[in-house]
C-alpha cells in the first residue's frame, strides 16, 4: 500500500519538476529578448510550484517511513531510493519505482542545467548593464590622457591642450 503511495508522490514530483523545466525554458526565452514582464510571471509561478514540489516532497518522504515501517525496517535520513527498491518484493513496483526514480533524476539535472544557463545569462546581462551605464557616466578628463613629467609640479603648469605641438 505504502509502496503505492510513494509512487503516486514520485509521479507528482516528475510533473511538477517537468513544469519547473518548461518554465526555466521560458525564463531562458525571456531573457535573451529582454521581457521583462515574462521574467516575473515565469518567476512567480515557479515559486508557487516550488511550494507544491515542497508539499508533495513531504508526502513522498511519509511514503517512505511507511513503507519502511511496514517491511520491519527502522526509517532512517539516510535511506535512498536503491535502497528501498531493494527492499521491495514485487517486481512491477520494483520497475516502476526505479523507473520513475530515473526519470525524476534526469528532470532534476535538466532543470538545474537550465537555472545554471539562466543565472549565466543574468550575470552577462548585469555585466553588460553595468559596462553601459560606466561608459555613458565617465567624464573625459584630458588630465588622465596627456603625459606629465613626474618631477613637475602642476601648481603654476599651463594647461597643455588636447593636441599639444610647437609652431
Amino acid at each position: 500500500m505504502a509502496v503505492h503511495e510513494l509512487c503516486e508522490a514520485m509521479e507528482t514530483l516528475l510533473l511538477q519538476h517537468e513544469q519547473m523545466s518548461g518554465f526555466a525554458e521560458r525564463k531562458k526565452e525571456a531573457l535573451i529578448a529582454n521581457e521583462i514582464e515574462l521574467l516575473n510571471e515565469m518567476v512567480t509561478k515557479e515559486s508557487r510550484l516550488v511550494r507544491l514540489i515542497v508539499e508533495t516532497e513531504g508526502r513522498r518522504q511519509q511514503a517512505v517511513v511507511q513503507f519502511l515501517k511496514e517491511a520491519g525496517f527502522s526509517p532512517t535520513p539516510s535511506t535512498t531510493v536503491a535502497s528501498l527498491i531493494r527492499r521491495i518484493t514485487n517486481a512491477e513496483d520494483k520497475l516502476k519505482l526505479s523507473n520513475l526514480a530515473e526519470k525524476l533524476s534526469a528532470t532534476v539535472e535538466h532543470v538545474r542545467a537550465l537555472n545554471e544557463l539562466n543565472m549565466r545569462l543574468t550575470q552577462q546581462s548585469i555585466e553588460f548593464n553595468d559596462f553601459s551605464l560606466n561608459l555613458l557616466s565617465s567624464s573625459y578628463d584630458d588630465q588622465d590622457y596627456v603625459y606629465k613629467k613626474p618631477t613637475e609640479s602642476a601648481y603654476g603648469q599651463n594647461k597643455l591642450s588636447f593636441f599639444d605641438s610647437k609652431a
